[in-house]
Parts: C-alpha cells; structure tokens; sequence
C-alpha cells in the first residue's frame, strides 16, 4: 500500500544501471494521477451532492456523460434540459450530456486552451485531458465564488500496487503527455491576464522585504538559547556541587560506622573468652556437681515432703474447701477473660470462623470435585452440603411452575396466532371478492364465464410477493421462514460466508457482507445485536478452526474482521470514541508547535533547510547521510530526545485514558474479543502471551487506532485535520499499536532504546487492561434473553429487505447447499425444498422492486415440555437416597437399598427423624415470632412457592425438600413411616425412573450418586442460576399474558371485521332489491313461499333449474342423471343469516330431505386453495368460481 508523498527508493533487486528510477518516476507519476483523479471525484461530488464510481472505474463511468451533465445542471440549471441516463450501453446520445458541459465551461468563461475534444472522453483517446480540465474548471468556479474549491488529496490517498501499475500500463499504452496539474492555476492566471507569482518569487520577494527583521529575530533567538543554555549549565555545576559534598559526608560516617563496629566486636570477642572460660571449668566438673545438687534437692525435697503431709492431715478439709474456692475463681476468671475477649474480637471471631468453614468446604468441594464415579463413602462424608436446601427445592418447584406456564401460554398465543393468519386470509379474500363484485357487474354473461372458469384467476409475477394466490402467499411464509433460521441460526450464514469467501469473486462477498448487516438491522436493537455477535462468534470458530498456527491468522485476512469492522462504526461505538479521544486528540491538534517527528533522517533535513535559509549559504552537512550517520549528529540526537520525550508523554495521556475507560466501553468489542481469546485458547494452549497480541490488534488497531489517525472521520472532531496534525497523531498511533502488540523498534538507534523501554513497561499495563477487556459475561445474561424470546414478543420480528436481495441469497444458497446444509432432515433444507427452483436471477442485474418489510416467522418452533412429574419423581428419589445413606452405608447405592434392616437403623432413623421435627418446630417458631421486614419477606416468598406447591400432586405437596427429612416422615394416609418402608418406596421409585431410562440397575444406581454429587458441586452455582432463571421467566410470563391479551383483542377485532364486511355486503344488495318479473319463475317462487309460512329469506331466495344452471356453467355434472333430465330438478338457495346461504333440492317437485349450508368464506378459502370443483348432496358437482359468481350477482 502507498500512503503519503511517494519518494524515490531503489529497490534492493534492482541492476546497477539507471532504469529503476525511470520505473520508480513513473510509478510516482501513476498515483499522483490517480490522486488528482480522486480529487475532481471528490470535487464533482461536493458539487452535485450525489456519490458516484470509485477512482478505478470513473474514467469508464464518465464517458456516458451524466454526472458531468449534472455538474453542468447543478450551476446552471436552465442550460441543462435533459440529460440521458441509460447506463445500460453507451450510445451516441451520450455525446449530448458532454456538449452540456461544453456549453457551460464556454458560458463562466473558461480559457479553450483548457478544453478537452469530444473523442478524448468519448473513445478514451486523453483522459488526463478531462481531468486536467475538471480541475482548471474548479479554480475558475472558486476565483469566482461560484463553487467550492479542489482539495489536494496527494499522499492523503491509498492504491494498492495491481492499481498503480495498471493505471501506469493505460498511461504508457495512451501515449498522451501528462498534463502539468501543479501548474493549473499558475497557467488559467496566465490565460486570464493575470499573471501570478511562484511561490519561489513569493518566498524571495518576501524574505527580501523582511532581512532586517528576520536577521534582528534571529539574533534575539541565539541570544535567548544561549542565556537559557548558560543558566542550564550554571544549574547543572550547583547540583554536581551539591551532590560531590553529599558523597564525601556519607563516605566519612561510613568509616565512622566501621570503626565503631570493630571496637564492639573486640568488646564482645573479649565478653566470649571469659564465658567460655567459664563454661570450660563448669563442664570439666560436670558429673560431682550435677551429684551434689541432686543430694542436696532431693534432702530438701523430702523434708519438705514431710512437713507439707504433716500439715494437710491436720488441714485437710480446709485445704480441700479452699483448692476448691481457688479453681472456681479461677475458672469463672478465665472464663470472664475468655468471653470478654470473644465480645471485644466478636468480627474477628467471625471472620476466622466464615473462613475455616470456607476452606474445609472448599477443600471438601475439591475433593468431591476430583471424583468421576463417587462412592457412598465419600458422599456420606459431605451430605451437609445440602442440608439448607428446603427452599432450592421449592425454588425449584417453581421454576418448573413457571416454565409449564410459560410453555403452555406460548402454545396459546402460537394457536391464536395461526388463527389470526387464516382470519387474515379470510379478510382478504373478502376485500378482494368485493373489489371483483364491482368489475364483475359490468361483465356480461360470457364474458364472466371466461374469466372466471380459468384455471388461473390472474398471472403472476416470479419476483412479486405480494400476490393473493396460495402459491405466492406459501413463497412469501417460506421466505419469512427462511430469514428467520438465518438470523437465529448463525451456522447457515456463517458458513455460506466462508464458502463464497473462498469460492467466489469478492462482489459475491461484498454482497453478503451488506445482506448480513441489512439482516441484523445493522445492530440496532438489543434483539438483532445479541444475534449480530452470535454470527460474528461462530464466524470466528470456523474462521480459526481453519488455521493451523497464530502465524498464519496475522498473515491471512479474516472475513470475520470485516463484520466486526462494520459492527465497530455503530452509533454506541462512534460515540464511545468521541468521549474517549475527543479531549486529548484536541489538546494534540491545539498545539501548533508540536511536532513528535523521531525519524533522524527527518530531522536531520529539516536542520539543513533551516540553516541554509538562515545563512543564505549551501550546509556543510552530508545530504546524503544515513540514518545512522544522522542519528550521530549532536543537534539531530538532541530534537530526537525532545520529540521522544514529548511522545512519550502524550501517549501516556492517552494509554491511561484508554485504560480507564473498561466500564463505559461498548460490550460488543469486548464480547467478540473474549470469544477470540476462548477460541484461540481452546486450540492453542499455551500460547497466550501470543493470543493476547491478536485481542490487542482487535481492541486497539481495529477499533480505536483509526479515529486516532483520522478523527474527523469518526466524529471525534468537527475540523479538518493538517498534514501536520495528521503526523504528530500517526506518530502516536503507531507508538500505542507498538504497546498494543508489544513490538519494539529496532535497536540501531540509542534514542530509540528508551523509546523501547517505554514500550515494554506500558506494554506489561496494556495487556492486563485487554485481559480484563476481554473478560466478559455471555451475551445472553447481559441481553437478558432467553429461549422464549421471540415467542414472548408482542410484535413478530421485522425485516426491511429488497426482493434483489431476497432472491439472490436465495440463489447463493441453492448454489451452496451442500456447504451449508450437511443433513437431510436439516431445517434449512427443508425450506430450500418447499421453495423449489429460485426466480431466474442473472448476474449483476438487479431484481426489480423497492424495499419492502418481512415479518419473520418460525415454523420450527419446538418447545419441549419437560415431564414435571417424572422430575419430581427423580427429585424425590434423591432425598429418599439421601436420608437413607445418613442411616446406612454400603459399597453401592443397590447394596444399600437391598441390605436388610437393623434395630441400630430403625433407631438411627428414629433418633434423626425426632431431631428434624424439633429443627422444624424451631423453625416455625422463629418465623412466627420475627417481625423483621427481611423475615417477613421471606415468608412471602415461602408462601408464594407453597402456592405453586398446593397446585401440584398431592404426594408432592408434602413439601419434598432434600435436607428434610420430617417431610419423608409420613406416608399419604398421615403414618409415619419406618425405615424399611422408606428403603422400599426408593426402589420403587428406582424402578420408575430405570424404566424412564435416567438410571440403570446394572452399574448399582450410580446415576443417582453422581447426581447427587453433581448438585453438591454446583450448588450454589446452580442457586444463582435458578433465580436469574426465576426472574427471566416471571417477566417472561408477564409479557406471554399481555401478548395473549392482545392476541385476543386482534382476534376479536378480526371476527368483528369479518362480520361488518358480510352485513356491508348483504345489506347494501337489500336495500336495492328489485320486485321480479311478473309470471316469472321466481315471482311464483316468492309467492309459494308466502303462502307456506308468510316468512321470506331476509337476503332473498332464489330457485334455478338444474339445466339452467347447467348451462350457465356453475352445474357441471349429476351422478346417475343425463343433462336431459335436468329441466326436472330444482334447486333453491336462500340466504336469512349473513354470508350463509342454504341449499334446498327438489325433483319433479318433491323435495330432498337433506339442505346443504354453504359459507361464503368457505367458498372463498376453497377458491384461493385453487380447489375448481366441489361436490354437493354427494352427487353433483359444481364449478366453485361460477358458483361465487352466481352469489356475488344475486346477493351481493
């Protein structure tokens, strides 16, 4: 990649004759072309206010005219009349939208010398030309005030090398001279009369008018420097000074300090030899001196021996009453102490106790922990782990409550919802049948009868999904299906991706790309941004589970990295950036003589320029010196330390605003950066210093390090940005990319080492700030979403989606199936096939249509229902497990349940089963007694899960808790129960749950054990879980009930909808009836109606013969009879209740028994399942279009 000014550079491979700087100018000359290319694109487009085609195809896109008719259109609009937009092929008419731009370069003014001929655009014979003249045209519209001014975009631009050297092939291949886009100006000037000078003549003429001033400013500067150099060294020597008379005062109490040590050490030498004098003579008499001392203790011993046992018989009752009062006063003191010391260290106490119990639970959890297949031994040993569990089973209890609630509201609303489907099929219908009615009473007969007796009602479009018909409304529903798997399952798309990628050509991905954010809705919401990281996580599974070692995932480009570079330039993450960098980068940019340039090549140029222009004579310094040889100049080394040091201390501002800032940073960069951390981990183990360099590229030189090398790109700040500017914060970015992956300089350069201290030792900081960056909790906790999710949403999920996009992935899902979709029976598959072939979509055309929104849908919705009843079973087991291996012990839980029982047992089971009925009571008592709000509380709770509890099975509700065994005590009928009946109703209940296959008699029940021994561990684990699980369903089941209050009120309002249309409908054919004919058949028809009863239909009866019917069309045959018999049958139908119409037969004037009630939804729904025939009294058929027809023109 080139950024910046190009310099000349030889390449190292290149001969030693002259051709690699001619290769090397031309390069030069090739990107600053395309520079200049990019700065009247940029130009056109701030002029239009329209985007159009990059640098690479511009010169392509401008021969057809139109954005440059639209340059000319937006100054003088009137000029313009129409411009030509078919971009599907070029066409001479094309010519008329550059004669536009011909015309309006002629009407501001603009020198001919500057224009370009019609065939140099048109047929691409000079290019360089148009380009030159767009911009002489620019500069003429700015000197005038009429349009905004070119910028210069030189070394602010980047080309890759394939589109360097292809522009330099078209340059070479042309054969046109490149026209001098430097001198543009300088030449219109010339062309206009108005001659300008060069910045040279500028310069020379300046400093001319200024030399005494400037020498005088000089002067002035070398003066301060060297009195601001002198008091530097004045400053310097005192502190030499100073620190020389501190050095020899410390050396002198030094060699004070010696002395006196020595003279102690004599002392104490002097001290030593006389004891060991001592201690000499008393170890040479050792043996008569330990033998006259033991004669002479053992003479004193005995007398006083006597003389004490002399005494104690005269004073024995006193002696004993007073050892007595002494031991108790004695003991009541050391008790008094011991308690005032527990009273005045009570949190002491407590803390010591809460960690002790701590450590030997820790240590007992370790130890049950390190066991796959747990004996009953071991398990005995830790049963009080779960002895404060009455309220986990109640918890528990509920949670299953709640989950049966919320499965069995889901189920509801899912049923309501399918019925509100088919209600809308119906109203639709209904609309559309009222829409025909009004076309079909301007249709004569015949006419009616072609149109209706078709198969198809009306053609369709393959790209519409809008159409009524069944087909289309079943393409519609799969393609709902469709994008909801893709956007919940990240899998199909996730691979889809890795495919094209490899596959493909980069638009294929480029599209993907775009149709993954517009699925996501580009992370907008809570909903679509946790399934956003859920794609860009199994993204980059897939994308790593391909690389065989880290080096090789910083040489590739993972797709992955696009994605999150999208989701990166999102709202919360732009303006994260803006507060974290926003000071600082201002505080950069406010300081206009900064300058943090450490190159010594750099510097060293800049020295020369600025001593030949303050001399006026040529420097002695070696132009062509190398960076080493610059780097040994005294001056270069001194303005490298300084802009070293300052560098140092700017970055430092902003690795510590970046390090303080892990709290407000977005969770989505850290989740994706955890989940790279984890990923890379789990495949490369002990690789983590490595890992952590990746995260730090992800965190900083993909997030952040852009808005600092270009801030007003990401909002950071409103002003643009000087070549200066942008090198003093490119330094910066570089320096805090070197922490990020803790890379170094290299070590040629002194200045440069310390440079590289610098790094490593904020390096060591950055990287427990990734540490704890990357360290994060899973996005469904901090989503707060759960399985029921979508289910328990008012409104269904919205896609807003063109059908270009629709149909092409469609297409490139079809294309790749076998990739994405391994299994058969695979939901996707399952779609692809109900879909069948996709609409003929060709390759870079685009489908018509406008943008259109999607309601997804999940026909693969399966909520399991778990069986309650079996799981209170298995947890009722265990307690029975539980209590019994407190009594009894054995080699395996089997052994355990079939050993005989023991009087010892029965009374062990006795003596336990009375102290959990006082453990009980006692805890009654403290409940009733408490009136603290927190117990009140909790006695809230209790009540709400015994409510929950009371619903269940009468066994159950004995209140089932494993640390309880009073609740085990009693059988159903009230008894209590002995220990062998406890043992027996555990095999029982064993047997049970061997045949529900959750344990196994063959391997002694150790499913049980291990269960136990599962819920031990994770106890508390699984006691935070189950209350988060409590919380996400309570509101999970408030937002279920309010959705199926709102399902219900849609419902209704659909009935009544429908009801309203069907009285519109009939009513309005009512108050426009019309008397019949006189003598007619339906004049005696109503006439025999009104003698038998008096009570004609309320929306009219009317009577057909068959043959009459038959030759309309709606009769189409009648088993057993010939058309010629038709003119004897009768059929009458009538209608008294909205939209139902009654069917009554006669033949030869006698009547069936049986009527036939027919439904104009009905009949409508059978006409939109394309269903043409239906059969009536089970022996005629009749055509069902012609039918509703018939209906629609009596009734309707």
């Amino acid at each position: 990649m080139h950024h910046g000014r190009v310099r000349l550079q030889k390449d190292r491979n290149a001969g030693k004759d002259g051709s690699w700087m001619d290769n090397e100018r031309k390069r030069i000359q090739a990107y600053e072309y395309l520079c200049h290319v990019g700065e009247a694109k940029e130009w056109i487009e701030n002029c239009i206010k329209e985007s159009i085609p990059p640098i690479e195809s511009m010169e392509e896109d401008m021969r057809n005219g139109i954005f440059l008719a639209k340059l000319a259109k937006y100054f003088q609009p009137d000029m313009v009349k129409k411009i030509f937009e078919d971009r599907t092929r070029l066409q001479y008419r094309h010519s008329d939208n550059i004669n536009y731009l011909f015309t309006f370069m002629h009407s501001v003014g603009l020198p001919e010398v500057f224009f370009f001929e019609l065939t140099d655009l048109y047929e691409k014979k000079n290019i360089p030309k148009v380009i030159y003249c767009i911009h002489a045209l620019s500069h003429l519209l700015t000197k005038k005030g009429l349009g905004p001014s070119i910028k210069d975009l030189i070394g602010k631009l980047d080309f890759t090398d394939e589109q360097i050297e292809s522009t330099q092939q078209s340059l070479e291949e042309s054969g046109v001279p490149m026209p001098r886009f430097g001198e543009v100006q300088s030449a219109l000037a010339k062309e206009l009369q108005k001659p300008e000078l060069t910045e040279e003549e500028k310069k020379e003429l300046y400093f001319k008018e200024n030399l005494k001033k400037i020498i005088q400013v000089q002067s002035a500067s070398r003066s301060y420097l060297a009195r601001k150099h002198l008091q530097k060294l004045r400053a310097e020597k005192a502190e030499y000074d100073r620190m020389l008379a501190l050095k020899k005062a410390e050396e002198e109490r030094i060699e004070y300090e010696t002395k006196v040590v020595l003279c102690q050490s004599q002392v104490r030498m002097a001290e030593a030899r006389k004891e060991y004098k001592k201690q000499k003579y008393w170890k040479s008499n050792a043996k008569a001196i330990i033998l006259a001392q033991s004669l002479w203790r053992g003479r004193k011993n005995r007398n006083e021996y006597k003389l004490m046992l002399s005494d104690f018989k005269e004073k024995e009752k006193r002696v004993i009453w007073l050892q007595s009062q002494i031991r108790a006063v004695q003991q009541r003191r050391v008790y008094l102490n011991r308690m005032k010391h527990f009273h005045n260290n009570e949190r002491s106490i407590v803390m010591i106790q809460s960690k002790w119990r701590g450590r030997h639970a820790e240590k007992a959890y370790r130890a049950l922990a390190s066991l796959n297949n747990p004996k009953i031994n071991v398990l005995k040993d830790f049963v009080h782990l779960l002895d404060d569990s009455d309220n986990d089973f109640e918890e528990e209890l509920e949670l299953e409550k709640l989950r049966q609630s919320v499965i069995r509201l889901i189920r509801e609303n899912l049923q309501t919802e399918s019925e509100l489907g088919e209600l809308d099929v119906k109203i639709a219908l209904l609309v559309k049948n009222r829409i025909s009615i009004e076309e079909v009473v301007h249709l004569t007969s015949k006419k009616a009868k072609i149109a209706l007796s078709g198969d198809n009602l009306s053609e369709g479009n393959q790209f519409s999904l809008k159409g009524l018909d069944k087909e289309t409304r079943a393409k519609l529903e799969n393609y709902q299906d469709l994008f909801y798997l893709l956007q919940t399952q990240p899998q199909y798309l996730a691979r889809l991706l890795f495919h094209c990628n490899k596959t493909s050509g980069g638009n294929v991905t480029k599209f993907l790309e775009n149709v993954s954010l517009t699925l996501y809705g580009y992370a907008q919401n809570t909903r679509e941004e946790y399934l956003f990281l859920n794609l860009i996580k199994t993204c980059i599974k897939m994308e790593i589970d391909e690389i065989s070692d880290l080096g090789e995932f910083w040489r590739a480009n993972p797709l992955f990295i696009k994605l999150v570079l999208h989701y990166t330039r999102g709202a919360k993450e732009r303006a994260f950036l803006r507060e974290l960098l926003q000071p600082i980068v201002k505080k950069v940019m406010q300081d206009s003589s900064l300058d943090l340039d450490s190159d010594p090549i750099s510097i060293y140029k800049v020295l020369i320029r600025e001593e030949e222009s303050r001399t006026g004579e040529k420097s002695s310094r070696n132009l062509d010196a190398t960076p080493q040889q610059a780097a040994a100049d005294p001056e270069v080394s001194k303005i490298q330390q300084l802009h070293i040091e300052k560098l140092r201390e700017i970055t430092d501002l902003f690795l510590t605003s970046i390090t303080s800032s892990l709290k407000k940073m977005p969770f989505g960069i850290r989740y994706i950066a955890m989940q790279m951390k984890e990923t890379f981990k789990a495949k490369f183990d002990g690789c983590e210093e490595e890992i952590m360099k990746i995260v730090g590229n992800l965190i900083y030189y993909r997030y952040m390090n852009p808005a600092i090398v270009a801030p007003e790109a990401f909002d950071v700040i409103e002003s643009n940005v000087t070549p200066t500017q942008r090198k003093n914060l490119a330094e910066i970015a570089k320096t805090l990319h070197q922490i990020s992956v803790n890379r170094l300089n290299p070590a040629d350069d002194p200045q440069q080492e310390k440079l590289n201290e610098y790094i490593t030792k904020s390096s060591k900081a950055f990287t427990e700030f990734l540490r704890e960056a990357s360290t994060v909790c899973s996005s469904e906790e901090y989503f707060n979403i759960d399985e029921f999710v979508d289910q328990s949403r008012t409104q269904k999920p919205v896609l807003y989606i063109t059908p270009n996009e629709i149909f092409h992935v469609h297409k490139l899902l079809l294309e790749n199936q076998d990739f994405v979709v391994s299994e058969t029976t695979d939901p996707l598959r399952q779609i692809l096939n109900d879909l069948g072939t996709c609409p003929d979509v060709k390759e870079g055309k685009e489908v018509p249509g406008n943008e259109m929104a999607l309601t997804l849908t999940n026909r693969f919705a399966k909520l399991k229902d778990q069986n309650l009843k079996l799981k209170q079973l298995f947890m009722e087991t265990k307690r029975f497990v539980l209590t019994i291996i407190r009594v009894q012990s054995g080699g395996s839980l089997l052994g355990v349940l079939e050993a005989p029982v023991t009087e010892k047992e029965e009374s062990l089971w006795n003596e336990l089963l009375s102290k959990e009925v006082e453990r009980h009571r006692e805890k009654k008592a403290l409940v009733n007694q408490s009136n603290s709000s927190h117990l009140a509380e909790s006695r809230d709770t209790l009540n709400a899960s015994k409510d929950v509890l009371n619903q269940l099975s009468p066994t159950s509700a004995t209140g089932l808790a494993i640390g309880s065994n009073w609740n085990l005590s009693k059988t159903s009928d009230g008894q209590r129960l002995t220990f062998t009946q406890l043992k027996r109703k555990a095999l029982e209940n064993m047997d049970a749950l061997e045949a529900e296959g959750l344990v196994s008699k063959k391997n002694s029940y150790q499913d049980m054990i291990n269960s136990i021994a599962t819920d031990m561990i994770n106890k508390h684990k699984r006691r935070n879980q189950r209350r988060r699980e409590l919380l996400s369903l309570r509101n999970t089941l408030k937002n279920l009930e309010e959705k199926s209050g709102y399902l219900n009120d849609q419902k209704k309002s659909y009935h009544d909808y429908i009801n309203s249309c069907m009285s519109q409908l009939t009513n309005k054919k009512s108050k426009t009836k019309r008397q019949p004919f006189m003598f007619s058949r339906q004049y005696y028809h109503l006439r025999e109606l009104q003698k038998d009863g008096g009570k004609i239909p309320q929306f009219g009866s009317f009577k057909f013969t068959a043959d009459n019917l038959y030759k309309k069309g709606v009769l189409i045959s009648i088993q057993d009879y010939s058309p010629k018999q038709y003119g004897g049958i009768t059929l009458t139908i009538s209608s008294d209740e909205a939209g139902v119409f009654n069917i009554e037969a006669s033949f030869l004037g006698i009547k069936m028994p049986e009527k036939l009630e027919l439904r104009l939804e009905d009949l409508l729904q059978s006409q939109y399942d394309n269903v043409q025939v239906m059969t009536i009294f089970d022996i005629a058929k009749v055509n069902i279009n012609l039918l509703i027809y018939l209906i629609n023109k009596k009734y309707v």
